[in-house]
């Protein structure tokens, strides 16, 4: 059974469509690792379809920044570098905290009972599958919480910086076991916004970009992944 074939599919995804996904998600949680030379017959056979998904996917892929094209030798996962990093989040820094004062502003009851329990999601360390499903939840949480605040455009550049950002989220979730302290940073996010003032909030989600974003340095600057770094 391919990987497509495995996953969940919504009946209306092109071949194209499920390819770049699952391309996507093996990018993100690192089964291709930075660097990973990518033939499009290899991919063809490892998604099951044929090269014209699998060259679609990827011409999505380069224009999100995760891979590189190469004439005649084929496609390379983009390495991760410490400044990609850092430009990343301080520009989430900048977006995230503004979203969330706005959420604070205009949040209703209904979009916070949702948030409530996609804020409760945890990941087991050493698991992959749990990372995957957390990844996922965690992107999830974010961006329902952006959308509380009702600028669409904000929203989906948020979403696009944030998809860009998940493997390195996934570097992160490796270090050690932060899946109780992810969830209270969360959980008091959401408590804020629902008693708390706009500035505390601002002030909070800031504060967890930052976290966030040392845990993935520590992860790199420690050794403990063998990933070449620009």
């Amino acid at each position: 059974m391919s990987r497509i074939a495995s996953s969940a599919q919504a009946p209306k995804r092109t071949v194209a469509e499920e390819v770049y996904r699952a391309l996507k998600r093996d990018i993100t949680t690192l089964t291709h690792r930075p660097g990973a030379a990518l033939t499009e017959q290899e991919l063809a056979d490892a998604y099951g379809s044929s090269r014209v998904p699998v060259r679609e996917a990827c011409r999505r892929l380069q224009q999100e920044g995760l891979m590189t094209a190469i004439p005649y030798k084929g496609y390379f996962v983009n390495q991760i570098s410490l400044k990609e990093i850092t430009d990343c989040f301080e520009l989430r820094i900048v977006l995230e905290t503004y979203a969330v004062e706005l959420a604070f502003e205009r949040v209703k009851p209904a979009g916070l009972e949702h948030l409530e329990r996609l804020a409760a999601t945890e990941y087991t360390p050493q698991d992959w599958f749990s990372y995957s499903g957390f990844l996922a939840e965690n992107l999830d949480f974010h961006i329902q919480l952006a959308s509380m605040g009702g600028n669409e455009r904000l929203v989906s550049t948020l979403e696009d910086l944030l998809g860009t950002m998940q493997r390195f989220f996934f570097l992160g979730l490796d270090l050690g076991d932060f899946a109780s302290e992810m969830r209270a940073e969360h959980e008091e996010l959401v408590d804020l916004i629902k008693t708390g003032t706009k500035q505390h909030a601002g002030s909070c989600a800031r504060a967890q970009i930052e976290a966030s974003r040392e845990r993935i340095l520590r992860a790199l600057l420690d050794e403990r992944l063998n990933l070449p770094l620009e």
